[in-house]
Formats: structure tokens, C-alpha cells, sequence
């Protein structure tokens, strides 16, 4: 069974289930909804815990020893297992399936992991785990969502926090979930019912943000040249690899080329391509600004930006990614 993260407090409300699935790329939400799982696991008796972190060469074995072994205590035991990669490999897929598929009424399954690819959750070990427990997908926060999880991380801390400072707030630490907390958590030194307004965010909070190659490329197609920028040298200065980027951006452009030269219309293209019903709206935007030839030229300058990142030529590969980032925005620098 799949759950939203906001649907899980009702879904405790109710009792637990025997196994639970949290993964994904935003550590701070799962953090706290393996919290959530661990608190209400404790209510209900299951006082002891054993913790295994799967790295290379784990031996699954212990898992299903500690599943079989007799309680010391006579208490329920939560069995948590944190798999970062996200990929158990085929003795851990086998351990796992063999977990839920004869389970201990006096343990509780918990596995938190990084984020699972389209083609893991075909996976049997996955398939199985969905089956019988609850699956809770996490996914990073977008701009229109922030905001709201401001205002409510404020009035959970006793905070008042104007709309033009959640706004700030938002834009200084986008993409850094953890640190836009920490930054609330520091103005409760204040008291309670602090008032926060756009000043204090100026005055207190410094650049924080972190963003992710296809953030970056999707704030591109949507035409915001401006804040696509700021996101480009921004991972720049966090060390990303230009070729890292560039690998994404022309992925992107080559896309958006089939789409604009689509005999049938963008719509047919993107039913085509199976984009993602998420992203269809960004490409619509950028199908608007984009033709065969300014495709063709894109994929010509990405051309030559991976020559450059291979040492051919004299130019700035980052100031060739800046212009490619402009053209792709709509905002070509003449």
C-alpha cells in the first residue's frame, strides 16, 4: 500500500502495520516519518530495536537471525534497516522477500532508504514489500509546495512568519529542506510568538540553498532565466561536474527537438515520448519560445560545451552553459 507522507498520522491513528517502506532524496522528512513510525511502534510495546546499516558486502543473514531470534525482554522488536543506495542486490532482495513474506507478529519491519528508480520498484523484493506493508515515497519539495510547509514548521514552533519572509525564507534555502529548519529552529531563541518578518530573513540568512541538475533544467524550460542562472553557478560553486550538466540539459533539448518537430503537434509528441505528466507544463512553455532552429543551434552549442569540458579550445565552459541556460529560457544573449 502506497501513502502520501501527510497521509501517515491517520494512518497511525488506526494501529500499524507490520512493515514500513520510506524512501527517498529528502533525508529531513524521512527522518521524521521513521520517527513518527519509531514513536507509535513504542506505544504499542515494541520496546527493543536492532539497527543495521546495509553497506557492500552486508551479510543479509543477520536480518533474518534477528527476525527469528526469541526477545530477552519478551517485548516486540522493531527490525530497522537502512539501505542508502537503494538497491538490497540479490542476496538482500531475497532476505527481504523472505521477511514479509513470513512475518513475525512480534517484530516490526522498518526500511528507509535513498530514492528508488522506476525500474527498482518493479523489482520482486519491492513488489513484495508494497504487498505487505505501507510504502511512502518522499520527494524533494517544489517552490509552490515550500511555502506552505514554512507557514506550518513556524506554527508548529510557536512562530509567526510573514508571507513576504516565508517567501525569502523559501528562495534563500530552496532545495535544502534541513537548513530551511534549522533557520526557523534559531528564532525561537526569541521566545514564543516571535514575529518573523522579510528583514530578519535578510539580515540572518545567508545563500542555502541546493539544487539538483533537472531543477535546474526545468526552471530553464519554464523561462525563468533569472533564477536558472542563479541554480547553474550555484551547483557549480557545490562542485557539480559541467559534463554532469551538460548531460542533462542536452537529454532535455534533444527532447524538446522532437517534441517542436512532432508532425502531429507538441501534444502528440509528448504522448509519444511518454513525458511525465508532471513536466508536460514545462515543455509546453519552452515548445512556445523553440523551433527546428533554435533546437538545432542548442544542440550545437552543446557540442561544443562537451569539447570544451575535454579541453578543446580556450573558452569558459560555465559561461557556454550560462548562454545555453539563457537561449533554453527563451532569453538568448545577442
Amino acid at each position: 500500500m502506497r501513502l502520501k507522507p501527510d497521509q501517515l498520522s491517520n494512518h497511525l491513528a488506526k494501529g500499524l502495520a507490520g512493515c514500513y517502506m520510506v524512501y527517498g532524496d529528502e533525508p529531513l522528512l524521512q527522518q521524521e516519518i521513521c520517527d513518527a513510525i519509531r514513536s507509535k511502534a513504542r506505544q504499542e510495546g515494541f520496546l527493543e530495536r536492532d539497527l543495521f546499516h546495509v553497506e557492500a558486502r552486508f551479510d543479509w543473514q543477520q536480518i533474518t537471525a534477528s527476525d527469528q531470534a526469541m526477545s530477552l525482554f519478551s517485548s516486540r522488536k522493531i527490525i530497522e534497516i537502512r539501505i542508502p543506495s537503494g538497491k538490497p542486490g540479490k542476496e538482500g532482495s531475497a532476505a527481504l522477500s523472505q521477511l514479509v513474506a513470513q512475518p513475525n507478529p512480534d517484530n516490526l519491519v522498518l526500511i528507509s532508504s535513498g530514492k528508488i528508480d522506476s525500474k527498482s520498484q518493479t523489482a520482486k523484493w519491492f513488489k513484495a514489500l508494497d504487498a505487505a506493508g505501507v510504502c511512502i515515497p518522499i520527494f524533494p519539495l517544489e517552490a509552490a509546495q515550500m511555502g506552505r510547509w514554512i507557514q506550518n514548521r513556524a506554527q508548529s514552533l510557536t512562530l509567526n512568519i510573514s508571507p513576504e519572509a516565508c517567501q525569502l525564507l523559501a528562495q534563500r534555502t530552496e532545495g535544502n529542506l534541513l537548513a530551511t529548519a534549522q533557520e526557523l529552529e534559531k528564532f525561537t531563541l526569541n521566545g514564543p510568538n516571535f514575529a518573523i518578518t522579510a528583514d530578519h530573513i535578510d539580515a540572518n540568512v545567508g545563500g542555502l540553498a541546493r539544487y539538483s541538475n533537472y531543477q535546474l533544467v526545468d526552471t530553464a524550460l519554464a523561462g525563468q532565466a533569472s533564477h536558472s542562472l542563479t541554480m547553474l553557478y550555484g551547483l557549480k560553486e557545490e562542485g557539480t561536474n559541467a559534463m554532469e550538466i551538460l548531460w542533462v540539459i542536452s537529454r532535455e533539448i534533444r527532447l524538446l527537438f522532437n517534441l517542436v518537430n512532432h508532425p502531429q503537434g507538441v501534444e502528440a509528441g509528448l504522448k509519444q515520448e511518454r513525458v511525465w505528466e508532471k513536466r508536460k507544463g514545462y515543455l509546453r512553455t519552452a515548445a512556445q519560445q523553440h523551433n527546428r532552429h533554435s533546437t538545432q543551434d542548442m544542440l550545437r552549442q552543446c557540442q561544443a560545451i562537451d569539447q570544451c569540458v575535454k579541453g578543446v579550445g580556450n573558452a569558459n565552459a560555465w559561461d557556454l552553459l550560462g548562454a545555453l541556460i539563457m537561449q533554453l529560457s527563451g532569453h538568448p544573449i545577442r
